[in-house]
């Protein structure tokens, strides 16, 4: 093992994570990506008092918002950022994202950074996104007859089921969790409850994947900043107050009607049913 490899993860201290946004989803829309990213930064600027030049970074993530990259996306929104980052990695990339902008904070490349991630899903987009996903699926991998990115999870399912003796009835356990935490959620699309017997049965898509296996595409975004905890003195904790009550406390996380604390003097700020403004700090073993 080398040397690098043994090195101890930094923990990420004096980082936060502050106002997350939702634009609510819908399973198709007229709308470009861009439009819904548009849709996230407004929302987040109410939410905070920041406008575009306030952010001096800035992460992007989407499928659809070709031919644009993160570098398209800050011309149509006039930003001017100093710290960039595209992170177009799917599920993953709320998560990339955050680790990435934390260090960007944390070494001082940016002071505020910009998480956005935006899709959007019109009739037969989802093929066309397919079938240009990369130039090694086209030379390498479609000839031979491939089905989409649900076959090459099959391949990856497949083999954990038979490393660790996992049944489908187990990852079913996992869907059937998902949608009844999805059936408190107001801004989730599947919200109907789900058995598992329902999932059992359901019509296989690439075995052992099945129907309730697979993402939905859909149209929608989501935002959040990432900054520091004493960035209070800056317009993030001090522009715009709403008559909202000063709180003295640092980040934490709330649920149902939620508040976020940004630093120790942060305004509290309270859901409205579309947006459920949470913050935390960033755990060490992220």
């Amino acid at each position: 093992m080398s040397s690098a490899a043994k090195r101890p993860r930094m923990a990420y201290d004096g980082v936060v994570m502050a106002a997350p946004i939702t634009v609510p989803y819908q399973r198709f829309s007229s709308e470009p990506a861009h439009g819904w990213a548009g849709a996230a930064l407004r929302a987040l600027a109410r939410e905070t008092g920041l406008g575009p030049r306030d952010l001096d970074g800035f992460s992007f993530s989407s499928f659809s918002a070709s031919p644009d990259s993160a570098v398209g996306l800050v011309q149509h929104l006039g930003l001017m950022p100093r710290w960039l980052d595209h992170v177009p990695t799917g599920g993953a990339s709320g998560v990339m994202a955050l680790r990435r902008a934390a260090r960007a904070v944390q070494c001082g490349d940016a002071a505020i950074v910009a998480c956005v991630a935006a899709d959007t899903n019109q009739i037969d987009s989802f093929r066309h996104t397919l079938a240009t996903f990369s130039r090694f699926s086209q030379d390498a991998v479609y000839p031979y007859g491939f089905g989409g990115p649900n076959a090459t999870f099959a391949l990856i399912t497949q083999a954990y089921m038979h490393e660790h003796g996992v049944t489908r009835a187990d990852f079913g356990r996992i869907c059937v969790t998902q949608r009844a935490n999805a059936g408190s959620n107001p801004l989730a699309l599947q919200r109907s409850p789900l058995d598992l017997d329902t999932y059992l049965a359901a019509r296989p898509i690439a075995d052992p994947v099945h129907l309730f296996d697979c993402v939905m595409p859909c149209a929608g975004a989501e935002a959040f900043v990432v900054t520091t905890g004493d960035r209070r003195r800056a317009r993030l904790a001090g522009s715009a107050d709403h008559g909202h009550d000063r709180a003295p406390q640092c980040l934490s996380r709330r649920s149902g009607a939620a508040a976020r604390r940004l630093g120790d003097g942060c305004r509290r700020v309270v859901g409205d049913g579309r947006h459920r403004p949470r913050g935390y700090r960033l755990p060490a073993g992220l």
